[in-house]
C-alpha cells in the first residue's frame, strides 16, 4: 500500500478560477459548452494547455462546442480521408486550429514530429515525413 502525501496549497484557492474567470466560462456556455463544472474545467484545459489535448467525447458535446467556439477557421479532418496530411500541414503553416476526428487507438506514425513537437531549425521547421513545412506557432 503505497500512501500519496497530499499536494501542498494554501487553503481557499481554486486553481480552476486562477486560469478562467465566470465572463470566459459564460462565453463557452453560448458557444455550447455545458454548464457542468468538470465541462467548464476540460475547455480550461483545452484552452490554456501547451500540448495538443485529446479529447474523449463520447456524446460529442466537446466536438460541438470547439466548431462553435473556433468557427470557419477550424480545419476538421479525418485520418482516413484522402490527402489529409497535405491539409495537416496546411493548418501548421497557416497557424489554424486543426481538429482531428474519429481517432482510434493508434496515430499515424508520421503525425508524431507535430504531436510531439519536434521543431528543427530554431523551432521553425516541422519535418513531416520527407517535408519540412514552416512551424506557425498560432497553430493549435
Amino acid at each position: 500500500l503505497i500512501i500519496q502525501p497530499p499536494i501542498p496549497s494554501t487553503e481557499g484557492t481554486d486553481p480552476f478560477e486562477m486560469i478562467c474567470d465566470d465572463a470566459q466560462i459564460a462565453e463557452w456556455n453560448n458557444q455550447g459548452l455545458p454548464s457542468d463544472r468538470m465541462s467548464a474545467e476540460n475547455a480550461a484545459i483545452l484552452v490554456q494547455s501547451q500540448r495538443y489535448p485529446l479529447m474523449i467525447d463520447p456524446q460529442l458535446q466537446g466536438i460541438k462546442w470547439v466548431k462553435a467556439k473556433y468557427g470557419p477557421g477550424l480545419v476538421v479532418l479525418r485520418l482516413t480521408q484522402r490527402g489529409y496530411l497535405d491539409l495537416v500541414e496546411r493548418a501548421v503553416s497557416n497557424g489554424n486550429v486543426l481538429l482531428i476526428e474519429n481517432i482510434g487507438e493508434n496515430v499515424d506514425a508520421v503525425l508524431n514530429p507535430l504531436l510531439g513537437r519536434m521543431l528543427i531549425k530554431k523551432g521553425t521547421i516541422l519535418k513531416i515525413g520527407d517535408r519540412e513545412i514552416d512551424f506557425n506557432p498560432n497553430f493549435r
